[in-house]
């Protein structure tokens, strides 16, 4: 008996982690300025894991620090009125990117607020079709003031049909719906979520439009991954990767959130 009873607890703990495994995968970018952990702690996506708990979601870093946090892409050297035409301006943060799909993918998704909504495009626009069966963007926009960006995103779009939400709060002050609505125009048939007392976050359980988002998942279930997915990303030939140092680039800090149905979410480093 006892020997049947440790045979059992063995296939029990393999099926286990086999289940965890498996559990399909959000690569999740913060807002300009922010970090992981913060977004990782937000009301929004905490609701989010509670809502979608055979999910996983990894939350990676912008390529360039500020003093707050880290940022995807930085302002143009000389202001906001004069856009940069370097398709490469944002290198090190696609390489962030890159680094995790190779090292932690397959995914899922890919979701993105504020300027990492922004770089959910750009990310689009450099990765191979069919790294991400979804793409969801939370008070987003084109970043208009790197021309470079733009031209590759307008190059790649729609990116492969990839299926995708864009939300946006009608209350949001910083990035105006009209900004968010020409983000849209990039994807093929979107699914557009427009809170009327949504502002500059992502959205919660009480806000009108939440269950909107989390059907949005729960009717485009993982499907089969493309064998694209599972290789690692290659930059686009519209920009090609440029020389830099190796000290240039700063180590990027990966966290992943791992939400249990029975415990509340746990964040542990995972570099």
């Amino acid at each position: 008996m006892q020997r049947w009873y440790a045979v059992i607890v063995v296939l029990l703990a393999e099926f286990s982690s086999l289940s965890q495994a498996q559990n399909p995968k959000i690569l999740c970018l913060h807002g300009g300025g922010g970090r992981p952990t913060e977004m990782a702690s937000s009301a929004g996506v905490q609701a989010l894991q509670r809502s979608l708990p055979g999910y996983e979601f990894v939350f990676a870093q912008g390529g360039y620090p500020t003093t707050t946090g880290y940022v995807w892409v930085t302002d143009p050297p000389g202001g906001k009125g004069q856009a940069t035409t370097d398709p490469n301006i944002a290198a090190q943060s696609v390489d962030n990117l890159d680094r995790i799909v190779a090292e932690q993918g397959p995914f899922y998704g890919i979701l993105g607020y504020s300027q990492g909504s922004a770089f959910v495009s750009v990310y689009l626009a450099h990765a191979p079709v069919g790294t991400f069966q979804v793409a969801m963007m939370f008070c987003g926009y084109i970043p208009t003031t790197h021309q470079g960006l733009v031209d590759n995103i307008n190059a790649a779009s729609p990116f492969g049909g990839v299926t995708a939400l864009v939300w946006m709060g009608e209350t949001d002050f910083i990035i105006t719906n009209p900004m968010t609505e020409a983000q849209a125009a990039k994807y093929t048939s979107p699914t557009i979520v427009r809170s009327p007392q949504g502002g500059h976050a992502i959205p919660s359980e009480d806000d009108s439009t939440y269950n909107q988002v989390v059907a949005f998942v729960t009717n485009n279930p993982p499907g089969e991954t493309p064998s694209s997915a599972t290789s690692s990303p290659t930059r686009s030939a519209l920009a090609p990767s440029p020389t830099r140092s190796p000290t240039s680039s700063p180590t990027p800090l990966l966290i992943v959130s791992t939400v249990s149905p029975t415990l509340p979410p746990t964040l542990s480093p995972s570099q």
